[in-house]
């Protein structure tokens, strides 16, 4: 597939660093990450959690209150967020799918994380999404299974070939933009469904409502550039400027502790399928501002 980039439109995009001009307002970058709650409600809902566009979200702050509490640990886990990212791809050579833009929506962990290996392996691979120096890129998936889970895809290879053929700037009348696609309750309407309250319910304890927070600045989320989210995912299905680094997107906040897991203390809480019997796993998550 060749992954295309987008057109930025939201100030408060995950990715923006604005020393290296990456993902700011205007610019072309090729992924939009999101994090999603499951099983959300009577119905078991999958949604996109708000804070993915800088938005407070009633289900990570009723998750932080609880762990503050003491609550078990499987209770608070089935309420964290899932990274994801949206990328727009156009398949080459597919028997399956039409040779134009498509959205393709996968898991952190199971692409994302991947790609982040190649390209510090070999930085010049940043140049992939570009379009007109781009690369087209041929991923291995192995199907993988956690637990009783139904199968699900896992890149375990990607190689980086050259185009056959380089796309202008006509292309992008075709590209979607990644920004205006996700779905977003509001912090009353999520709120409603995860408590499972009706409309003449009150507020749940102190929470607040959107009208309390127009005027509040989106709160920061902590630096977190390497990106990483193993979970135990599912339901994937293949439906920068671009030549700017992914390297960029990496952050250096000083480590006080050290991760016995070689991952990244006060950066990378929870997000690996390790962190969920780490000794460290409190002392991290309070360094990360969680």
């Amino acid at each position: 597939m060749d992954i295309l980039p987008y057109l930025v439109t939201d100030d408060h995009h995950p990715d923006r660093n604005d020393e290296m001009d990456i993902a700011t307002p205007e610019s072309l970058w090729y992924k939009r990450p999101f994090k999603i709650h499951r099983n959300v409600g009577v119905d078991n809902d999958v949604v996109v959690c708000p804070a993915s566009i800088g938005k407070p979200c009633p289900i990570c702050e009723y998750r932080a209150k609880r762990m503050k509490e003491g609550a078990d640990k499987g209770d608070t886990d089935m309420m964290k967020a899932s990274l994801r990212n949206l990328y727009v791809a156009k398949p080459v050579k597919s028997k399956k799918f039409e040779a134009e833009p498509h959205i393709w929506d996968i898991s952190q962990w199971l692409f994302q994380n991947l790609l982040n290996e190649e390209l510090e392996e070999d930085e010049d691979y940043g140049v992939f999404p570009d379009l007109e120096e781009g690369m087209t890129l041929r991923i291995r998936f192995d199907s993988k299974t956690i637990g009783k889970s139904e199968p699900f895809a896992d890149a375990s290879r990607i190689d980086f070939e050259e185009r056959e053929e380089q796309y202008t700037a006509d292309i992008l009348e075709d590209v979607p933009c990644l920004d205006e696609v996700l779905n977003v309750l509001s912090y009353k309407e999520l709120q409603a469904k995860f408590f499972e309250m009706d409309d003449t319910d009150e507020v749940v304890d102190d929470y607040r409502g959107e009208d309390d927070d127009k005027n509040e600045k989106p709160r920061k989320k902590p630096s977190r550039k390497k990106e990483p989210e193993p979970e135990e995912d599912d339901d994937e299905q293949p439906t920068e400027k671009p030549a700017r680094r992914t390297r960029g997107e990496r952050s250096h906040k000083p480590e006080k502790n050290k991760c016995p897991h070689k991952h990244k203390f006060g950066e990378d809480w929870d997000e690996f399928a390790d962190c969920d019997e780490c000794d460290e796993f409190d002392a991290c998550g309070k360094a990360s501002g969680e």
